[in-house]
Parts: structure tokens; C-alpha cells; sequence
């Protein structure tokens, strides 16, 4: 189930979100009118989104960037990157700042994740470095996916 926190900082209205996003994801109940002029949706803790709930994402700030509001997306969580990459308008003309990234240690098998700028890794020509393994500690942790698919949404 959704869960969403909101934080009014002076024009910025931060959005926390947390859980599931399906059939039962009531974003407009959640947030209420939205007037803040930047929106920045915080999407580390979003396991899954199903269709249903990729349709209430789009309606809901497709609305609040139709009323002008600047979308910043912030901390995208593996499975929001999958649905930015499958779906065109998941966006919807918003800004992306900084993604999870998938590894996989070469030394234990260890499966984790490293948040990266969106910027540093255009910047970078989308080549991730390795990671410090948080289970065995080796340096050895690798981007575990195919960079030309999991960074397609920020190749255009």
C-alpha cells in the first residue's frame, strides 16, 4: 500500500513516497491540491508499480505538471527505472536527478544498489564504477545490467 508524506518547504513541495504503486494508490487523496511551483518525488522505497498504478502516476502529475509545477524525481528506486524506460510519458516532462543502480558482487554473489546522479552518469558516458561490497567488502561490486537499457530514459 502507498504511503505518501508531504513537505511544504517555502515553493517546494517534497513528496516521500513509500510502498506499492497499484490499484489501491490514491496520489490526489493522498497530496491534495498541489500549488507549490517545484515538486520533487522522492522514489527510493517503491519496490513495484503494476499498470493500474502506472496509470494513476501518469494522471496525477501529468496534472500538477499541466498546472506548472516543475517535476524533479528524485532517488528512483530500480522499479520506477524500468517503468521510465517502458513507458514514454512516465515522466511526464519531468526532470530525473538521481537513480538507483543495480550491482551484483563478483566476490560473494551479493546483490545491492548505488545511488548515482543522472547528471555525473551522462557525464560519465553512463559507465558506472564498481562498488564496495556492503556484505564482504571487496570493491569488486558490479553494474548488473545492460547500460544501454537500464539508462535508455536518459539517453534521449
Amino acid at each position: 500500500m502507498l504511503k505518501i508524506n508531504s513537505d511544504l518547504q517555502g515553493d517546494v513541495l517534497n513528496l516521500e513516497l513509500n510502498g506499492s504503486i497499484d490499484e489501491n494508490a490514491q496520489f490526489a487523496e493522498q497530496v491534495g491540491e498541489v500549488s507549490a511551483s517545484e515538486v520533487h518525488v522522492i522514489c527510493r522505497e517503491i519496490p513495484r508499480i503494476n499498470s493500474v498504478g502506472v496509470k494513476a502516476w501518469i494522471k496525477f502529475f501529468q496534472t500538477v505538471s499541466e498546472k506548472g509545477a516543475k517535476l524533479v524525481f528524485k532517488e528512483c528506486s530500480t522499479a520506477i527505472v524500468e517503468q521510465m524506460n517502458l513507458i514514454s510519458n512516465f515522466r511526464c516532462g519531468g526532470e530525473v536527478e538521481s537513480v538507483y543502480v543495480p550491482f551484483t558482487c563478483e566476490d560473494c554473489g551479493h546483490e545491492l544498489v548505488g545511488l548515482f546522479n543522472a547528471e555525473q552518469i551522462k557525464a560519465a558516458n553512463f559507465e558506472i564504477p564498481n562498488l564496495q561490497c556492503s556484505k564482504c567488502h571487496s570493491e569488486n561490486a558490479e553494474f548488473d545490467d545492460i547500460k544501454e537499457e537500464y539508462f535508455h530514459f536518459l539517453m534521449d
